[in-house]
């Protein structure tokens, strides 16, 4: 059992330094850990199903090794935020007031062609339009416009829009999302005064939408011929 529990250690350990040397855009959306442990599972927990000669003790350990382990890292980054130095990855900048950093770029091992493909997928076609492009943690780059490329907001325009909130869906093929008729602050009543003004029945709605602003979107089961 002693012998089982250090080496799921080790192995936790060294699969940790090697996620930590391979970079971002190995690991997605997990953090380091996050990863390892992971991986570790789906491989400790086939063991006894694929193989009735190894003891179910000899995976149940390493899960709850495991588990341990993910619990205390997740409780010492949380409160130790220099330990990410060690476990985590921070963003790393490749782009700073529209030129590349290289540094970063290599020790990334982020090619300029890559770098290149990734910013035209957010429309930027141009470096000297960036005054940040961010690698992230989950391996996604964020880029951050400089103030002259970026389209103007309506507060510098001088333009007090409406809130419109988000969309919700009240009623899908003729039957009332309760839901989403609670959580756009509604009720019957003002769903049947909605339908009574349009001149239509539930059974006549396919899709009923209304936003937080007071847009209502209704589109009936049939079409009406134009």
């Amino acid at each position: 059992m002693l012998t089982i529990l250090i080496r799921t250690l080790i192995i936790y350990a060294s699969l940790i330094v090697t996620m930590r040397f391979m970079g971002k855009r190995q690991l997605g959306e997990l953090e380091v850990t996050d990863l390892v442990t992971t991986l570790l599972l789906s491989e400790v927990a086939t063991l006894p199903l694929t193989n009735t000669d190894i003891p179910l003790s000899h995976a149940l350990i390493p899960i709850l090794t495991l588990m341990a382990l993910e619990v205390l890292l997740s409780g010492a980054l949380l409160h130790h935020p220099g330990l990410k130095q060690l476990f985590g990855i921070r963003p790393a900048i490749l782009v700073r007031n529209g030129k590349p950093v290289r540094r970063t770029l290599s020790s990334m091992r982020i090619s300029s062609e890559e770098l290149l493909s990734q910013l035209r997928l957010k429309d930027v076609t141009d470096l000297h339009e960036l005054a940040y492009a961010i690698l992230e943690p989950n391996g996604q780059i964020s880029i951050i416009k400089r103030a002259t490329a970026r389209q103007p907001t309506t507060q510098e325009m001088g333009v007090t829009p409406t809130e419109s909130g988000m969309m919700h869906l009240i009623v899908s093929d003729g039957r009332i999302n309760r839901h989403s008729l609670e959580l756009a602050g509604h009720d019957d009543a003002w769903l049947m005064s909605i339908l009574k003004a349009h001149r239509m029945s539930l059974e006549d709605v396919f899709l009923l939408l209304a936003d937080d602003g007071g847009t209502v979107r209704i589109y009936p089961r049939r079409e009406e011929a134009s």
